[in-house]
């Protein structure tokens, strides 16, 4: 059957080379990883690393001092409420570890490498409060947080 005009003639047209398709979305979103990573204030960062170092010479009263001051300058910054919690599960406070993990985790906007850690955390703090159940929970949710990191390249 002859082409009309109105139709196009049998058989391809268009010698454009099929679209390819896109590459795979990589798991984890672009989240920093850590507070350097992220956009903290200056100060913010140098506070952190202070309180890490101090923490880290088992010192933790300035470490908390510090960290306080951080959160005083930026209150929404999971990293420094993640490190409060740390601080607070090394000194035995358990329920405070827990709660300021729970508030690191409200601040995370669902990244995986804070909220991980965190679940990890309220893991630890739940259970030197001898709740086991709740521990097992708390490391399933951080075990199902950590499985959305995508390995490095």
């Amino acid at each position: 059957m002859p082409a009309t005009p109105s139709q196009p003639p049998p058989g391809p047209t268009d010698l454009r080379p099929a679209p390819q398709p896109s590459p795979p979305a990589p798991l984890v979103q672009s989240y920093p990883r850590t507070i350097e990573d992220s956009n903290a204030a200056a100060a913010v960062i140098s506070l952190y690393r202070k309180a890490q170092a101090e923490r880290a010479a088992s010192q933790p009263e300035p470490a908390r001092a510090d960290l306080e001051h951080a959160a005083h300058i930026e209150s929404r910054n999971a990293f420094v409420w993640q490190a409060l919690a740390g601080v607070d599960l090394d000194a035995k406070k358990p329920a405070d570890a827990e709660a300021e993990a729970t508030n690191s985790n409200r601040f995370a906007h669902g990244n995986p490498y804070i909220v991980s850690g965190n679940w990890r955390i309220i893991a630890a703090a739940r259970q030197a409060q001898g709740d086991a159940s709740g521990a097992l929970q708390a490391q399933a949710q951080a075990d199902k947080s950590a499985q959305a990191i995508s390995p490095a390249p």
